[in-house]
Order: structure tokens, then C-alpha cells, then sequence
């Protein structure tokens, strides 16, 4: 297994189950490899086997079979894990303190020194958005508990970040400002390891992707590669008049139109330059044509449902 990756694992099996119980794979033959210094998505329904994987890679748990590196070492080294950071799904927060002892009592148990987190538990607080808060953290809404957990998770200045559902609770610009800081952690040399449900998150920031289907990692890539060409092309058209309109219903009978965009599937290219000819005879001015691509989360459905295979 290379040391140059930040996560390897081969042939990783997890089963759960006890005597008088018919045993339960959550892990079918994981192999994956998450090159250094990338933000790497995780994908799959409630049960694909997402949770399992991560406490495995974070030595929560043993896998039944296989192996697993983490950072180059075995996910046990407790030295290596000084150099994990992690952001649970749901964090259980101690109502009674207050943001800046929560920090000094975590990074103490990373084994942070006091005057390394005097000067850094204030920078953390700026950069997640919590500058000067006093409040206990009973009194937190969701969203000041998520930052707040960002901000623990990097505490240790770690080289790898697990972070589960980093934008739960978010609003629009929290989740564009968690995306900011990921990339900004990227571009200095950390590796981001991310499970979330908002497949417009992942498919924003991630360099690669990979899902998860009962167990098994059914497909992988890069979210470009999962951008499929669905066959429909958008025209962006400077008006659509009755004319405009008749002129592409003659070409192509069906057609959908918002303002004055149509989308629609020609038979093939043939068909589609007959079209761009007809409207350049109407005239009308032509802004944009475009293949319309899937998103991720099209994708991801077709996948989990088979019709992707």
C-alpha cells in the first residue's frame, strides 16, 4: 500500500452479527484510494455502509476482513491519529460551557499545548464565524453548533478531515462560506474527507467522488465524469415569438420552453443544425446552444436504482 495516499483500503468487510442473529455485511470488498491534498466525496443511501466505513478508517471499529491505511500508517497508530480531524454528524455539545473552554478542553485532549491553543482557538473562532460569542452553547442554534464543530475538528491542524454533513443546519451563505474554508483548507495542502447528503455540496467542491450501494462501492470518478450529456439541449434565443416558436416546432415537433429558452432532443446532429439553419431564416438571434448535462444527484439515482448500470 503507498504512503503517498492520505486512504487506502483493499478488499475492506465489515459484518455485523451475533450468535443467535443471521450476520449483516454493511461492508462488501472496499477498495478505494484517496490521493493527498484533495476533497474527496463519499455517496450513498441511509445503510449503503458511508458510517461503517468512516469509523473503520478512524479506528472506531475492526473490519472482519481486509485493510485499511490511513496517512500511510494503520488506522490504530495513535500518533497518526493526532493528525486526523474530525466533524461527527450529530455532536453532542456540554450545554454548560461556553465556545472558547469547549475548545481549550478538546484541543487538550489532542494533546495541544496551552500556548499553541491560547493563539489559536480566537483564529479558529474568526475563521468559522464565531468571533467574541459568550453564549452558552445550550443556547446555540444548529448552525453555531456545526461551525463550532468545524472549528474543533481543526484544532490539531490536521493533514486529514472526516466531516459528516459539514453544512447541516447551514443557511444558503453558511453553506457557501463552509465551502470557501474547504477549499481554502485544499489549497494548503489538507486532504478533506466528505460525507454529506446535499449532492450540490459535493458536486461544488469535490474532486472526486466516490458511491456506496449496499456495502459495495458501485462507482467512482470525478463529478465531470458522472456529468452525463442527457440527450437535451438547451438554445437561448434573443426573443421567442409565435414565429420563433413555429419555426423550431417544425423542426423539432416537441419542445419545452422557459421564457425564451427551449429545450429539447433531436433525433441527432443532423437534426439539430437543421434547427440552428431554420432559426437563422426566421431571423432570430441565436445566444447559446448547450448540451444539457445531469447533476450528480441525477446521477446518484440512477446508480442507486440500477438504471445507471
Amino acid at each position: 500500500m503507498s504512503a503517498e495516499l492520505a486512504v487506502q483500503t483493499q478488499d475492506l468487510e465489515m459484518t455485523y452479527g451475533e450468535m443467535w442473529r443471521k450476520p449483516a455485511r454493511a461492508l462488501a470488498g472496499v477498495s478505494l484510494e484517496v490521493e493527498r491534498g484533495v476533497i474527496f466525496g463519499l455517496l450513498g443511501q441511509n445503510g449503503a455502509g458511508k458510517t461503517t466505513l468512516v469509523k473503520l478508517l478512524l479506528s472506531l471499529i475492526h473490519p472482519t476482513r481486509g485493510t485499511a491505511r490511513v496517512l500511510g500508517h494503520n488506522p490504530f497508530n495513535a500518533r497518526m491519529r493526532r493528525r486526523i480531524g474530525y466533524l461527527p454528524e450529530q455532536m453532542r455539545l456540554p450545554e454548560y460551557m461556553k465556545a472558547h473552554s469547549f475548545l481549550r478542553y478538546m484541543g487538550e485532549l489532542n494533546g495541544v499545548d496551552g500556548a499553541t491553543l491560547k493563539k489559536r482557538i480566537p483564529a479558529l473562532l474568526d475563521l468559522v464565524g464565531l468571533p467574541g460569542e459568550k453564549k452558552v452553547l445550550s443556547a446555540y442554534s444548529k448552525g453555531m453548533q456545526q461551525r463550532l464543530g468545524l472549528a474543533q475538528a481543526l484544532l490539531n491542524e490536521p493533514d486529514l478531515l472526516f466531516l459528516d454533513e459539514p453544512t447541516e443546519g447551514l443557511d444558503p451563505l453558511g453553506r457557501k462560506q463552509v465551502r470557501d474554508l474547504l477549499v481554502s483548507l485544499k489549497a494548503g495542502g489538507k486532504t478533506i474527507f466528505l460525507n454529506s447528503h446535499l449532492l450540490s455540496e459535493i458536486e461544488l467542491v469535490c474532486d472526486r467522488v466516490v458511491i456506496l450501494n449496499r456495502g459495495a462501492v458501485v462507482r467512482q470518478g470525478t463529478p465531470a465524469e458522472f456529468a452525463k450529456h442527457t440527450g437535451e439541449y438547451r438554445i437561448r434565443l434573443a426573443e421567442a415569438s409565435d414565429a420563433v416558436r413555429a419555426a423550431v416546432a417544425s423542426v423539432v415537433p416537441v419542445a419545452r420552453w422557459e421564457n425564451s429558452t427551449a429545450y429539447l432532443s433531436p433525433q441527432n446532429r443532423a437534426q439539430l443544425n437543421a434547427l440552428i439553419d431554420r432559426l437563422r431564416a426566421v431571423p432570430v438571434e441565436i445566444e447559446t446552444v448547450e448540451p444539457v448535462h445531469s447533476t450528480l444527484e441525477e446521477y446518484f439515482i440512477q446508480v442507486v436504482t440500477g438504471e445507471g448500470a
